[in-house]
């Protein structure tokens, strides 16, 4: 969304004062815009607002590429064990639901938790400022013939594992990462496929590799 003219001029700046938003046009040279000593007192940060608004839509499209990126691998057991359905992941806590039902926490969703918390730190936004981070997944399994085409090499226990038909899962992500001024969303769908039984043993973090250049996605 394009600023309006007179936003280019004086870029707001937000300050975030016992949780309550305080706002300043920058270089305005106006005491009264700025916290007073009193003021202080339960003070979290000074954040450009157009800088936060970008992180946290960034935060909500990693969330969405991260499910569906390589951290997902040591998940994928679990995943074709509950099968088609909706996978709710709260990523403050990392609590995992699937179709409305509590179910232990999967890898992804602690992967994708901590990431949350190092990022924010990282960009020096507070944590509290943040409402809520959940992201859903519409997970949709079939069971369909290896792939001939396909470019991936998997591997586990580091021999390549082939089998004669793969797992497909079709994966509907939607992230929201909300404040309590606004709301950030991101869509993701993406199919893949795997070999039945793999990884054998998650807990030994197999690769999957192509003979192309891989893509890591964060």
């Amino acid at each position: 969304m394009r600023e309006r003219p007179e936003q280019i001029g004086k870029p707001e700046v937000v300050v975030y004062h016992a949780g309550l938003p305080r706002r300043a046009a920058a270089g305005s040279g106006s005491v009264s815009d700025y916290p007073t000593n009193r003021d202080l007192t339960g003070f979290h940060v000074i954040i450009p607002k157009t800088m936060h608004r970008k992180r946290l839509q960034h935060v909500a499209d990693t969330m969405c590429q991260m499910f569906c990126g390589w951290r997902l691998i040591e998940s994928k057991p679990n995943l074709v064990n509950l099968g088609s359905g909706t996978l709710e992941i709260d990523a403050m806590t990392g609590q995992c639901l699937f179709q409305g039902k509590t179910i232990g926490q999967l890898t992804i969703a602690e992967e994708i938790r901590a990431w949350l918390q190092q990022n924010l730190a990282t960009n020096k936004i507070p944590i509290a400022i943040v409402t809520g981070a959940h992201l859903a997944v519409k997970l949709s399994f079939s069971v369909v013939p290896w792939n001939e085409p396909t470019r991936e090499i998997f591997y586990s226990a580091g021999k390549v594992v082939r089998t004669e038909k793969m797992n497909r899962c079709v994966m509907e992500c939607d992230s929201n990462v909300s404040t309590d001024e606004a709301m950030y969303h991101s869509k993701l769908m993406e199919a893949q496929e795997w070999p039945l039984g793999w990884p054998g043993n998650a807990s030994s973090s197999p690769l999957r590799q192509m003979s192309g250049n891989p893509t890591n996605r964060d």
